[in-house]
């Protein structure tokens, strides 16, 4: 069973939601049995998410040489190292253009890689993250909107990625503030045409 406000699954006998507290008249009698019928994981592509950090790649680059530069300038006259005044600017430039996408890349590669969603006839479960993991269950109930958004960047890989909203997600300027992003998936069209169908039975 699953509850009908936060998707969370239920205990058979419970009178309350353990996640939100709401009562059982509000917890949805749904078993699920079997394999999803829809299994989706995300496409790791390199360029792209190179590309899509190359905003705050330059502006944390700059800021980086500035701010730490200054304090590394200050410390090589205090302790009168033969250096370049240029040169820790320098080294804090590079070390954030840099570093910056390595990171994100590495990152971004061992999320993806435990990253997946699958889909069943009534309800959503999904496991995502790296530093931090979630896991969670949404009822289709609980989906108020699907979405379908294609970058520039994902253009040119045939790539896209669905947004499922629900009752606790809320949104600023007509647009959902957060929510559940099943991102890079291949052959997003068909995707998200089967998603739409899954929980259209379901509003």
């Amino acid at each position: 069973m699953y509850c009908q406000k936060c998707g969370k699954e239920v205990m058979a006998n419970a009178q309350f939601c353990s996640s939100c507290g709401a009562p059982a008249s509000n917890v949805s009698q749904v078993q699920e049995t079997g394999d999803p019928v829809l299994e989706l994981k995300p496409v790791f592509v390199p360029l792209v998410t190179m590309l899509s950090v190359l905003p705050i790649q330059l502006f944390l680059t700059v800021w980086g040489a500035g701010f730490f530069g200054g304090i590394g300038m200050a410390a090589v006259k205090a302790l009168e190292l033969n250096l370049p005044p240029w040169f820790t600017f320098v080294f804090f430039g590079c070390l954030f253009f840099f570093g910056v996408p390595l990171f994100v890349y590495v990152v971004k590669k061992k999320s993806y890689a435990k990253t997946i969603h699958r889909f069943f006839t009534a309800k959503l479960d999904y496991y995502e993250g790296f530093f931090t993991i979630e896991e969670k269950t949404i009822s289709y109930k609980n989906i108020t909107e699907v979405n379908l958004r294609k970058g520039i960047f994902q253009r040119q890989y045939g790539l896209g990625t669905i947004f499922l909203s629900t009752p606790a997600t809320g949104y600023s300027r007509g647009r959902s503030r957060s929510g559940i992003a099943i991102a890079d998936i291949e052959n997003p069209d068909e995707v998200y045409q089967h998603v739409k169908n899954l929980v259209g039975k379901f509003s």
